[in-house]
């Protein structure tokens, strides 16, 4: 009994252990993508850019509307100011002071002044559309960043699910290895071959168990890499369930470049920092107009006095200030804005040319992938066939243990082959997407 309850004791321990394992987390592509997106600090901290931005427009458009203040004061004297004033009594002929309190101890008032800019120049409506500018160019900056991240967290999704699939071929070059020393170890025991046959088969075996350790590491070192991609600890359990994806679409690269010039955020961006440039010189314009200020002021005596008997009092300011001369500096911020408008022409350049050699490449690399697919697919078929006929022949005892080892070989590479090449297509593929732009958006 003792021993009976000994051994129900160690299996409770071991299903409970079993559960105290973390899990590994089942992910899809999509949700791979998704947390790439909420855990991305360079995401983040993009979006307060854009959060900052939106605020601006607010302000700058909070310049042209109008202003109310509101303030109060309160004051009390050491002493209560007093004035003299002489009264001569003609009957007597004397003179005499009479003292007059010209205001009380304390005192308060309260001042409530409106304002309003009159925007005769246009300056606040041109402050208005470069703030609005900067925010459209945030606002791509997040796209961009975004545009980004989804590439990212593709290839490192489809880095693990090659790692798998080639975790599978060295484990069937295993097993091959295996099966091939067991035919060894038939024949050498049936006199039709030698012993050195059974030892090269053991060697083929240890150097396959040496291969599928290598796949595995590497698929570790994948998924490491993809929980860093996506903010997550390296160390997390991971299981990724297979992308059922489009075949990529056939296209020319001129419609490819097309979508790409009318999407990337960057060109965009490119454009509209054009477009910046240019309000940015209009703006140093007209600074040197007129610019009118109309408000209009309520004071409130809060207590009166002889001298300062009204309770409340309303004053109308109108202020009108023209720049006559400020010593060049007007000319010379405007000369720096038109500058800044010519560079921004350049980088739009720049940043076509940039973008059509990524198209460029990224189409390249996709066709190059497609036809190593086809490729790779027709040395599948070869080697499959040339490894059942050499293992078809060595169990006939007609060919050589060298034969059968170079045909399971040569099968081995074409199946490395047709793995690579099918997930060489795929990246290659989300390259060209990310090209056009097409992940910017949230998807």
């Amino acid at each position: 009994m003792k021993v009976l309850r000994v051994v129900w004791w160690l299996l409770v321990l071991i299903e409970v252990g079993a559960w105290a394992q973390p899990q590994p987390t089942t992910l899809t592509l999509q949700d791979s993508i998704r947390i790439a997106l909420q855990n991305s600090r360079t995401l983040r901290s993009i979006l307060q850019d854009e959060r900052k931005a939106n605020a601006r427009v607010r302000e700058a458009r909070g310049a042209g509307l109008p202003q109310l203040d509101v303030s109060a004061n309160y004051r009390r004297l050491d002493r209560v100011p007093k004035a003299k004033f002489p009264s001569f009594d003609p009957l007597t002929g004397t003179i005499t002071y009479n003292e007059i309190e010209i205001q009380p101890i304390d005192s308060g008032t309260a001042t409530v002044s409106l304002s309003q800019l009159i925007d005769v120049s246009g300056l606040v409506r041109t402050a208005t559309d470069v703030a609005s500018l900067y925010s459209r160019i945030a606002s791509l900056d997040v796209q961009r960043t975004r545009n980004e991240i989804v590439l990212q967290v593709k290839q490192a999704f489809y880095d693990v699910l090659r790692a798998q699939e080639l975790v599978r071929v060295a484990e069937e070059a295993l097993q091959n290895a295996e099966t091939r020393r067991k035919l060894a170890q038939a024949a050498v025991e049936a006199g039709i071959s030698p012993r050195l046959d059974v030892m090269r088969a053991d060697a083929a075996v240890a150097a396959a168990q040496q291969s599928v350790i290598t796949a595995r590491n590497a698929l570790q070192l994948a998924k490491a890499a993809f929980n860093n991609v996506l903010g997550r600890r390296v160390d997390e359990p991971v299981e990724l369930l297979p992308a059922e994806e489009p075949e990529p679409e056939s296209g020319d690269f001129n419609r490819y470049l097309q979508e790409a010039i009318s999407k990337r955020p960057e060109m965009i961006q490119a454009n509209l920092g054009v477009s910046l440039a240019e309000k940015q010189v209009t703006a140093a314009k007209r600074d040197q107009l007129p610019n009118l200020v109309v408000s209009g002021q309520w004071d409130f005596n809060l207590k009166t006095s002889t001298f300062q008997p009204r309770e409340s009092s309303f004053t109308t300011i109108a202020v009108l200030q023209f720049k006559i001369w400020d010593s060049g500096q007007t000319r010379g911020r405007i000369d720096q804005a038109r500058a800044d408008a010519d560079k921004a022409k350049i980088t739009v350049e720049n940043v076509r040319e940039g973008i059509a050699l990524e198209v460029r490449n990224a189409y390249l690399s996709l066709q190059e992938a497609r036809e190593k697919v086809v490729a790779a697919e027709k040395g599948v078929q070869a080697a499959t066939e040339s490894l059942r006929v050499a293992r078809v022949r060595y169990e006939a005892g007609v060919s050589t243990q060298l034969e059968l080892s170079d045909a399971e070989l040569a099968y081995t590479q074409a199946e490395q082959n047709l793995v690579n090449a099918r997930y060489d297509l795929r990246v290659a593929w989300a390259r060209l997407e990310k090209a056009m732009g097409r992940y910017a958006q949230t998807p």
